[in-house]
């Protein structure tokens, strides 16, 4: 089977993104496709909307991703957006907090430093809005927004809880063909509940 390059573009501040991601990157381990994680700023792309001040931590918290992937490429950004997800959609932590970012950093194995590094370094953000701009070219204006193998980029798909191992390649194996399909232009139902992250996560029945 022919390896597939999926790259998905993120925003730490999103929940139904964070497990998407999550998702692609079980389907990793299980199917022969490689993901590499780009960013996307929605304090950027909502900057003249009235909620656009919410959404700064997300901008802060991708400066940080930037520094990390400058600091150990594809492996860090990533180590850094899962430590992220995990404080802000598990643990409801603020992404604005210095301190969260600290931590974050040092669990995705660098140095806590360097979320202070990446806050300070006005080319950080520099960097993020280049490549915030050039997703936004590419059609993209919202998380997750996906592409596979260098083709045309998509919002979604949008899964609404974790799916772990051959499951989530089973997912992966209906979904795909759908989206390389390219007189398919969109495909959207209305979300009926919260994104179960957190608080929201449904309990899991016990097993007699």
């Amino acid at each position: 089977m022919t390896n597939q390059e999926v790259e998905i573009h993120v925003d730490p501040l999103c929940p139904w993104c964070w497990l998407t991601a999550l998702w692609l990157f079980e389907v990793e381990r299980v199917r022969p496709i490689t993901i590499t994680t780009k960013l996307f700023s929605l304090a950027e792309i909502n900057r003249e909307h009235a909620h656009a001040a919410a959404l700064k931590a997300g901008e802060t918290s991708l400066r940080v991703m930037v520094a990390a992937r400058r600091a150990g490429g594809e492996k860090a950004v990533r180590a850094t957006y899962l430590a992220l997800g995990e404080a802000s959609h598990e643990r409801s932590e603020d992404l604005g907090a210095i301190d969260v970012l600290r931590a974050a950093v040092s669990s995705a194995g660098l140095q806590a430093g360097l979320a202070d590094e990446a806050v300070a370094d006005p080319s950080t953000l520099d960097d993020l809005l280049v490549e915030h701009a050039a997703a936004v070219v590419r059609g993209a204006f919202g998380v997750p927004t996906l592409s596979i193998d260098g083709g045309a980029a998509f919002f979604g798909p949008i899964v609404d809880t974790q799916i772990t191992g051959e499951e989530a390649g089973e997912l992966w194996d209906k979904v795909a063909p759908v989206l390389v399909e390219p007189r398919l232009f969109e495909l959207k139902r209305a979300r009926t509940g919260h994104a179960e992250v957190g608080r929201h996560r449904k309990p899991v029945a016990a097993v007699h």
